[in-house]
């Protein structure tokens, strides 16, 4: 049983000067020591740590893995069409039954679905940097929170409605009537 094990970059600027996709162990540690070097702090190094670590791990079970980069392009649709592509020319030259995608963001995440369209995607892995967890995770909360329609109607509208309000009682009258009358309401 073969597994993909694949990284995505929607953005396409992790992989430069190099035909996407990134496939097999050697390379791609030599692009988290070219993409580290040139920026430390970028969390796509830990995306394609991870890659490798998902790889060994699944190896290490007595799987056969495929460890790849997928690499989009600056404009949206095409990046999309171009990793589909990739992953096409994945499955055919390695036959994959199953793939393990990670993502270091919401952006990338959204092409799994494409993905999932030509190999079953068996796990979906979120790398979070240790040091950004809380804003990563406060992220996805509010990507759920918003997705929520009954949760935007019955807390978003009231405050937007305040936001509206205030201003205009301010110019009425008093601030402590206006916050009084926002707090009555």
């Amino acid at each position: 049983m073969t597994t993909l094990v694949v990284c995505i970059d929607r953005a396409g600027d992790l992989v430069t000067g190099t035909d996407p996709p990134v496939v097999g162990r050697d390379a791609i540690e030599s692009l988290v020591v070219d993409v580290g070097v040139e920026d430390p702090e970028d969390s796509q190094v830990n995306c394609l740590l991870e890659v490798l670590r998902v790889s060994r791990d699944i190896a290490a079970d007595g799987s056969d893995t495929v460890a790849a980069v997928l690499s989009g392009t600056d404009d949206a649709v095409s990046a999309d069409r171009t990793i589909a592509r990739q992953v096409e020319g994945l499955i055919a030259d390695y036959d994959p039954e199953s793939a393990v995608v990670v993502v270091d963001s919401a952006d990338d995440e959204r092409l799994v679905p494409i993905i999932e369209s030509r190999v079953q995607v068996d796990a979906v892995d979120r790398v979070v940097v240790r040091q950004a967890r809380d804003i990563e995770s406060t992220y996805y909360l509010l990507k759920q929170f918003l997705a929520d329609e009954e949760l935007r109607k019955t807390v978003l509208v009231p405050v937007g409605i305040i936001m509206l309000a205030f201003p205009l009682l301010l110019v009425v009258t008093s601030p402590t009537i206006a916050v009084g009358a926002i707090a009555a309401a």
